[in-house]
């Protein structure tokens, strides 16, 4: 599938490959970052109430060793516990409460009057769950005596309940739990800030990303001449001996440019080639032609040659005959005489 991608589609491929990567990633940096900030508000909510719980058990621990009666004990945790406070996410101070395990309020610092009153029946968040019993039941089945807790409480000065977290710490010696909440419903907006945040940064990213990679693009092609297929094509065509091939006009110094030069050379040497194979085949023809005429004319010697024996013969044979006559009419003459 990638052969038959162009040279700029491969590389908006591998730009969009980078930019899905990048954005994969601001993704899950949303994720962690809202964890962490939940992870955050409830490592604040848990030191805090091991603070308050520690105190609470401080007093006790004073009543135990007689510095102090059970009930002023109980009195002064309950004072410490009231006056005590701790900053949340968005500035405000939130308080500590104390409940009895049955669900009676023991001191809680904004309703002074529930105090000595049992809610377990009555005190509902905003989508109509029992706070109270939910606490409790959390507290039972946890194996330390201590446990997180949703519940949906409005805002001071507002009607519309929000997530507020809750934890809890049983103090078994005196039957209370102690404990404090945190609205978690700006997570979302601290969540949704870091998001805009994030989404800046990784636009700036993809920004320098994109424009790199068109600079890039447009550098590789300009010294390509063209699309690699192009030259692939081309080359695959001189290959078969096609000289003639176009290659357009690439620009001056590209690998296009190059092979249009290379072409060009080859089709110049193959031009003188071709121009030499015909004056070696011209002058061929002529010593052809001269080896035609030598061998005619070594033909008619020969057969003058031979005639010229032939003569030779005949004068021969006449010679041979007057010697015979010659030496009859010797004898002849011999005779006579």
């Amino acid at each position: 599938m990638l052969a038959k991608l162009r040279f700029t589609q491969k590389i908006g491929l591998l730009i969009g490959i980078a930019l899905g990567g990048l954005l994969l990633m601001v993704g899950l940096s949303i994720v962690q970052t809202q964890q962490r900030i939940e992870a955050g508000r409830q490592d604040m909510l848990k030191s805090a109430v091991e603070s308050m719980h520690a105190i609470v058990a401080g007093f006790h621990a004073k009543a135990v060793a007689g510095e102090m009666t059970m009930e002023e004990a109980e009195k002064a945790a309950k004072e410490a516990v009231r006056v005590s406070r701790f900053g949340g996410a968005d500035g405000r101070a939130e308080y500590f409460y104390i409940w009895s395990m049955d669900g009676v309020s023991v001191m809680h610092p904004v309703r002074p009057e529930w105090a000595g009153q049992n809610k377990t029946e009555t005190l509902k968040d905003g989508k109509g769950r029992y706070t109270l019993k939910n606490i409790v039941a959390a507290l039972r089945a946890s194996p330390d005596g201590r446990a997180f807790v949703d519940t949906d409480f409005p805002r001071p000065g507002s009607d519309v309940p929000v997530p507020k977290l809750q934890y809890v710490m049983e103090f078994k010696p005196w039957n209370w739990l102690v404990g404090s909440g945190l609205y978690m419903d700006d997570v979302n907006a601290l969540v949704r800030s870091a998001l805009v945040e994030t989404l800046l940064l990784g636009l700036a990213v993809l920004t320098a990303i994109g424009a790199a990679g068109v600079v890039i693009a447009r550098s590789v092609h300009r010294q390509l001449g063209g699309d690699p297929a192009a030259a692939m094509q081309a080359m695959e065509e001189v290959s078969r001996g096609n000289l003639a091939v176009d290659l357009g006009q690439p620009p001056a110094g590209s690998l296009m440019a190059g092979l249009k030069a290379m072409v060009g050379s080859l089709r110049t040497l193959v031009s003188q080639v071709r121009a030499s194979t015909d004056s070696i085949s011209t002058a061929s023809t002529e010593i052809a032609t001269g080896n035609q005429d030598l061998s005619s004319r070594t033909e008619q010697a020969a057969s003058s040659l031979q005639q010229t024996a032939s003569s030779m013969e005949q004068l021969t044979g006449t010679v041979k005959q007057s010697a015979d006559a010659a030496r009859q009419a010797n004898q002849l003459a011999s005779s006579a005489s």
